[in-house]
């Protein structure tokens, strides 16, 4: 079975409970975490900085909705970045 290319083949859970990372190749390019606002749980996903006062705000997506958040958190990041170099087809 031939295994296609995805946003989500790039997400790689963290050793840290509710954290997600999303990677092009080796280079971390995102992180996603549950967080609770006023009641709700919700992913927020955020550039990937070594110093957490640099990353940027992606955006915030409901809990259940993970495909979404990595495809927006994608989408966001070739927009900056240019082509990626983790979509080898």
């Amino acid at each position: 079975m031939v295994q296609h290319w995805s946003p989500m083949s790039q997400l790689q859970r963290s050793p840290e409970p509710g954290v997600w990372y999303v990677f092009d190749r080796s280079k971390r390019i995102a992180i996603l975490r549950v967080v609770e606002i006023r009641g709700r749980r919700l992913l927020r996903s955020v550039t990937f900085d070594p110093d957490p006062l640099l990353r940027q705000l992606i955006g915030y997506f409901p809990e259940d909705a993970m495909r979404l958040a990595v495809e927006c958190t994608w989408s966001e990041y070739v927009k900056h970045a240019g082509p990626p170099s983790s979509n080898r087809r």
